[in-house]
């Protein structure tokens, strides 16, 4: 019982880590920057990688990944990357130019309704689901009757729902 309790939670306490000990050895700061600069990283990012780092006696290399960081930032800072986040649920981080704000903030925001919409879909499935149980263990006819058009009804709505999430994702 001890075993599986254990291992979930050494995994979730390498998951807290930003990078790796082999990666804080291998004094890539530039490419870590890189990396963290497509991820959209703040500025501030690099003090948990020295946290992360400092078990292994490295220290980061603020100026290498800076560099990397600003290489990287115009990889995160396109729509389509912008609507990929809001589609994980992510708002939009702080790290893009301004004038590029308008358009990233309205690819965010599909992205993010697009995210609503998918959770919606899934919540009605799971009811759907819930009623085909109870439809099985039924006896009355008459309720039976009830909640197969319960069903019916959220599976139109999931139709619907599906048919908005196309039109956001449509170019």
């Amino acid at each position: 019982m001890r075993v599986p309790f254990i291992i979930s939670l050494l995994l979730s306490l390498s998951a807290c880590a930003t990078i790796s000990k082999e990666e804080c050895l291998n004094d890539n700061w530039e490419e870590i920057g890189f990396r963290d600069g497509t991820n959209g990283r703040t500025s501030d990012y690099l003090q948990k990688h020295a946290k992360a780092c400092s078990k292994t006696g490295v220290s980061p290399v603020q100026s290498l990944w800076e560099k990397g960081r600003q290489r990287g930032l115009p990889a995160y800072c396109v729509p389509a990357k912008a609507f990929s986040e809001g589609k994980k649920g992510n708002k939009l981080r702080p790290v893009c130019p301004a004038s590029q704000m308008s358009a990233l903030q309205a690819a965010n925001s599909n992205g993010l309704e697009f995210h609503e919409l998918t959770d919606d879909i899934e919540q009605a499935q799971y009811k759907i689901d819930e009623i085909d149980r109870r439809v099985v263990a039924e006896d009355s006819s008459e309720a039976r009757a009830f909640l197969l058009q319960e069903s019916r009804t959220l599976s139109q709505w999931i139709r619907l729902l599906e048919l908005k999430r196309s039109l956001i994702a449509a170019p």
